[in-house]
């Protein structure tokens, strides 16, 4: 007999019906996401030509063109996996809406010299933010999916190098590649604060001003008075720029060793080598005669040692931390906020560090951090230096809201808030006003110590109420001045202060300025003009924005977002020990939103850490395992006995 599922000519009708369903069901399921591609290419269309539109192109919403760009963002989004895990979309989603509401808010400032204002005009920022983000996905979709596929744990190839070997040859290949820089640069670039500190120098040490570190100046010094023992000024600076050299180079080669240690390819370490050899902003760098060069070599040492601490060392992570702690003294008297970044490190490890790891990173920080103010009260003292300079600096972002709100409102602001606005910056300082730069403002035409230091509750109770009535010049204000950091396009941190060889300001500033009235100038004696032509049309010109792709490596912004999406794809691939290592990183990032511009030589530090916290990718966890589970000599398995009782 047939079973119930069978009519009488043996059709098995239970199963027509199921086949039936399912390919109902799958032809419901092919419309409806037909029908999501639709509709999200249609507004990724829109977020594209919107885009287009700020940029000064066409607007191509009306032409035939949009057919094509709806056409490509369908094709697309079509080859976007589905079957990818759920915190896959919840990364690429997140992702894709930040780097588009970066580029509408980023263009805005340029088109218009503001973002759209109020609750609407934010609010229509962020739905074409959606919009552009669904044209963008796809493309994270794929980063993503190359970012998972990332091998952890590498094996050594054959032949592989000897550490020492490899810190040793590429110390000595950078240092070498640097040379020909330093001879077309000789014997130093004075630029920026360079002339203040050699002032000072020359002067004595009573005269040294505690608004530029203090140590570094009396390096300055130091090489001032060797360059007179040995009859030439120029030859003391060009021994202090070989002194820089050796000192970056020799970090970038730890750098150099510890990627190998993780990744073992000699390619990688290689490329690594190019980057700090070769790359123009590497090495013009090092030749700028500020404390940036000497700050950034002890900013990538300290951030290389945290990874070893973490990676390598097990139980054992106090060999690290006594280099550690002596790394963190030394960084944070060539930049003062370097002290805020570690003291923040401390209070967020609270949050992010794992069981007992809390309390001891929080306390090595502590430690860190009064060891780096005492260092600094301490050369104050031993150099009988009484001269401590303005903290103007720590409020630039505060200056420059209340500089921008003047600005534009001096005619239509409330009395009430008028008195606030210029009790702080004075009327007279708000045509001063550039949206990119504080240090116009910073001249805020009042005693800054008796308005700004006495009562700082006062000062953010009311700069507090201004921005009340002003929240839109508040935020503007602040994407203004660091606009350079996280938007890929910008233009002002290379020009707001003029460009071209002539100018030799630019992306780096060359222009020297170290003429005194006090004695005979250092003259710049380049040994090598040639090439200093060929670098000034780079560093001052700014040639690099017409080079394509390869201009991305030439913007600071890839540096700064360089450090958030290696972060963002270390959660990704759930590395939360790799991670952690980038928070020091990211809290000396946030100390630079709160600067008075965007200049390269505060990305350096960042720049030349990159592809340390990069090769973190590869690094496993195991290893610290590994090396804190390693046999003592006591608890090592006896070997095998033969029958007449020998080892065998």
């Amino acid at each position: 007999m047939g079973s119930g599922n069978e009519n009488k000519k043996g059709i098995n009708v239970k199963g027509i019906i199921e086949k039936d369903t399912g390919l109902k069901m799958g032809g419901r399921e092919k419309i409806r996401r037909q029908a999501i591609l639709i509709v999200l290419s249609f507004l990724g269309t829109y977020g594209v030509c919107y885009l287009l539109e700020l940029t000064g192109s066409t607007y191509p919403d009306y032409s035939v063109m949009s057919l094509f760009v709806w056409t490509a963002v369908y094709l697309m989004l079509g080859h976007v996996k589905k079957d990818q895990p759920k915190r896959h979309f919840v990364f690429v989603t997140a992702v894709s809406f930040c780097f588009a509401l970066i580029m509408i808010l980023g263009y805005q400032l340029d088109k218009y010299g503001m973002t759209e204002c109020g609750v609407k005009g934010k609010g229509l920022i962020l739905i074409r933010s959606f919009c552009l983000a669904a044209a963008v996905l796809p493309f994270w979709d794929m980063l993503f999916r190359l970012i998972g596929k990332i091998p952890v744990g590498l094996k050594s190839e054959d032949k592989p190098w000897k550490q020492r070997n490899v810190f040793w040859t590429c110390f000595e290949v950078i240092f070498l590649l640097w040379l020909p820089v330093w001879m077309a640069y000789y014997p130093i670039v004075m630029s920026y604060d360079f002339h203040r500190q050699v002032n000072e120098a020359y002067k004595g040490w009573i005269w040294f001003n505690s608004y530029q570190p203090l140590i570094h100046t009396w390096l300055i010094w130091l090489f001032l008075q060797i360059g007179g023992a040995l009859g030439s000024n120029e030859l003391g600076m060009g021994l202090f720029t070989l002194f820089q050299m050796l000192i970056v180079s020799a970090a970038m080669a730890y750098a150099c060793s510890v990627i190998y240690r993780i990744v073992k390819r000699k390619w990688v370490v290689v490329l690594t080598v190019l980057f700090y050899g070769i790359l123009p902003f590497c090495s013009v760098s090092v030749m700028v005669g500020t404390k940036d060069a000497i700050f950034s070599a002890l900013f990538l040492t300290f951030v290389i040692l945290s990874a070893e601490r973490c990676l390598y060392c097990g139980k054992r992570r106090w060999i690290m931390e006594i280099p550690m702690v002596v790394t963190a003294v030394l960084m944070m008297m060539f930049r003062y906020n370097a002290l805020y970044a570690v003291a923040a490190f401390g209070v967020l490890s609270l949050i992010f560090a794992k069981g007992r790891e809390k309390l001891r990173i929080f306390l090595l920080c502590a430690l860190m951090t009064v060891g780096g103010k005492a260092a600094q009260e301490g050369i104050q003292h031993g150099l009988g230096t009484q001269i401590r300079g303005s903290a103007v600096e720590k409020y630039s972002l505060l200056i420059q809201q209340f500089a921008r709100v003047g600005y534009y409102h001096a005619e239509d602001m409330a009395p009430e808030i008028y008195k606030l606005v210029d009790k702080y910056v004075t009327e007279e300082s708000w045509p001063k006003y550039m949206p990119a730069l504080a240090d116009a403002s910073r001249s805020t035409g009042v005693d800054f110590a008796a308005v700004w230091e006495v009562d700082m509750g006062q000062v953010f109770r009311d700069w507090f109420k201004v921005g009340l009535e002003y929240p839109n010049e508040y935020i503007d204000a602040f994407l203004c001045v660091t606009e350079g950091f996280w938007f890929p396009d910008d233009r002002t941190w290379c020009e707001m202060q003029g460009w071209g060889n002539g100018d030799r300001h630019g992306a780096i500033f060359t222009n020297n300025s170290s003429a005194s009235d006090t004695y005979e100038g250092i003259q710049h004696l380049s040994k090598f003009p040639w090439l200093e032509e060929r670098l000034e049309d780079i560093v001052s010109n700014n040639a690099f924005y017409h080079w394509p792709v390869i201009s991305v490596l030439f913007k600071s912004s890839t540096y700064t977002l360089g450090l958030l999406l290696i972060t963002v794809a270390l959660l990704y691939r759930k590395q939360k020990k790799q991670a952690f290592i980038c928070l020091f990183p990211l809290t000396y990032f946030g100390t630079m939103l709160l600067g008075p511009t965007v200049q390269f030589r505060y990305v350096v530090p960042l720049m030349i850490t990159l592809p340390v916290l990069a090769a973190l990718t590869c690094a496993s966890e195991k290893q610290e395992k590994d090396s804190s589970k390693a046999p003592r000599p006591s608890e090592e398995k006896p070997l095998p006995l033969s029958s007449n009782g020998q080892a065998l």
